[in-house]
């Protein structure tokens, strides 16, 4: 059950770590690409409960994660920014899950 949980968060990770890239949105997609690498490659429970931690700070507070938002000039990139608010919600879910 636990490995079914750690690979269906790597899988959310490298997904959405590939649209940020995809996007220009480096600093983040370089961030979630590392956190993916720290949970394919954790050797024991602590390596994943702390890449899960890591990953889940994204999260609180002000000026994070959550607050980004993809523009295109002055315009909010509607379409984008769906892809990228649905894999946020299941990245942390699926990070949750394993806390």
């Amino acid at each position: 059950m636990a490995s079914q949980l750690v690979d269906d968060a790597i899988a959310q990770v490298s997904a959405l770590a590939e649209v940020l890239e995809s996007v220009g949105a480096a600093r983040y997609a370089e961030f979630f690409a590392r956190l993916e690498g720290d949970l394919r490659h954790a050797s024991d429970a602590g390596d994943i409960r702390d890449a899960v931690h890591r990953g889940l700070a994204m999260y609180g507070g002000m000026n994070t994660f959550n607050d980004f938002v993809l523009m295109d000039g002055n315009t909010p990139d509607i379409a984008n920014n769906r892809r990228i608010d649905a894999l946020r919600t299941a990245v942390y879910d699926s990070l949750l899950r394993l806390a």
